[in-house]
């Protein structure tokens, strides 16, 4: 029984240990870290309810029910914007609000069904509808079915829910990573890696949603040993949403700053040739040529944070039609554009016999990565293998030399 009891409350300590955490840092939180907060905050009344459900709290949870359909139909839309107050929004737009309709409007109607119900009626709803502990009847009043009517209504519209959050979530997520890559030579920390995770955790939240949603939690209350996979998976799945979202600091807010101070001023902008806004016929491959020039002679790829405008100023041109050159014509993002030089480099510093006392992290920042993971991490996407692997392969002596 005590082992019961943990499960019940487990994804509530989770919740609170980060919010806790949040709350211990509030000045130094970003915008999508507060509404993260509100989430949060939102999840632990919902997972308080369920514990009221959970630990057969009858009276309590007769006055929690309605509340428990509000943030429950309220937990995916809040995360949905969440994701796009990441992706999308600088700051948080109040027209957004009607994503919260449809469980303001279901929990004021549950709300009103149970002030019209008699306390007989009440507890014949609570203890053979919602607990299963009483014997069920053939016939109940207009009132319990309508209650009835609204369990089932509750489990459409979370399935709606769920699937759309994970669709557009998807969406939103892919649509940023490609401005991040159009934008930056070195995405690290930028885009990938933590809204990757947050992707994840979204998909594993969402698989563990609907299939509690489908059985439904009564199944559970029913069946209290198998209470442990969902209070498990949920309470991983609150870590994990928590835990990148407390180290996720680099947002849409980010990358439009970093945009609009590289534009140019006006008088840059005198300097721009209009010739380059055709990007037709010999001007196209004018500009390609210059393009090279730029990574093949000055070696701009050896910047490690050279960015679109960088590239956009020394062509005379603008961000649009550099985005245009790369993508057209190297089928590439400019980001993987920008790596690829510098693993071309990487490659001629790995298979040259006179540079075999330079490590890794000397061989990555010599072509321009930030790092050696950012480094290995291109190399392998490149080749499938490591770039050890690769000195090895193209270097006779250095595989001696490690072998003995």
């Amino acid at each position: 029984m005590m082992i019961y009891s943990i499960f019940t409350v487990m994804p509530v300590f989770v919740i609170l240990f980060w919010l806790l955490l949040f709350f211990l840092r509030s000045k130094k939180n970003n915008a999508t870290q507060q509404f993260l907060m509100l989430f949060l905050g939102v999840a632990f009344v919902n997972y308080i309810a369920h514990w009221c459900y959970f630990n057969h709290n009858y009276e309590l949870y007769q006055v929690l029910d309605s509340v428990w359909v509000f943030t429950s139909l309220a937990s995916y839309p809040l995360y949905f914007y969440y994701i796009r107050l990441l992706t999308v929004d600088t700051r948080i737009q109040c027209r957004w609000s009607w994503i919260l309709l449809p469980a303001l409007l279901l929990s004021l109607f549950s709300a009103s069904i149970y002030l019209l119900m008699s306390p007989a009626e009440v507890e014949q709803f609570i203890h053979e509808v919602l607990f299963h502990d009483r014997e069920q009847r053939v016939g109940y009043s207009p009132l319990i079915r309508l209650q009835q009517l609204r369990i089932g209504l509750f489990k459409f519209m979370f399935g709606i829910q769920v699937l759309f959050t994970l669709l557009f979530g998807l969406r939103l997520i892919a649509d940023f990573n490609k401005k991040v890559y159009a934008f930056y030579s070195n995405a690290e920390n930028r885009e990938m890696t933590k809204i990757r995770h947050l992707l994840f955790f979204l998909v594993l939240a969402s698989l563990v949603s609907a299939l509690s949603n489908l059985i439904g939690k009564n199944y559970f209350y029913d069946h209290p040993y198998l209470l442990a996979f969902p209070s498990i998976m949920h309470s991983i799945a609150l870590f994990g949403i928590s835990y990148v979202g407390y180290n996720q600091h680099f947002t849409i807010r980010d990358l439009q700053q970093d945009v609009e101070a590289g534009k140019p001023d006006a008088d840059e902008s005198d300097n721009v040739d209009p010739a380059s806004e055709s990007m037709t016929g010999i001007v196209y491959d004018i500009f390609l040529l210059k393009l090279e020039e730029l990574f093949e002679v000055d070696q701009l790829f050896k910047d490690p944070d050279v960015r679109m405008n960088d590239v956009a100023r020394r062509l005379g041109t603008n961000r649009t039609y550099v985005s245009r050159l790369i993508n057209c014509h190297m089928k590439m993002s400019f980001c993987d554009y920008v790596n690829d030089y510098r693993i071309r480099h990487a490659e001629q510093l790995l298979s040259s016999p006179e540079q075999t006392a330079l490590s890794m992290e000397d061989v990555a920042i010599s072509s321009g990565f930030s790092g050696s993971s950012s480094f290995y991490r291109a190399f392998v996407k490149k080749h499938g293998i490591s770039p050890g692997k690769y000195r090895k392969l193209h270097l006779p002596s250095y595989r001696k030399q490690g072998s003995s």
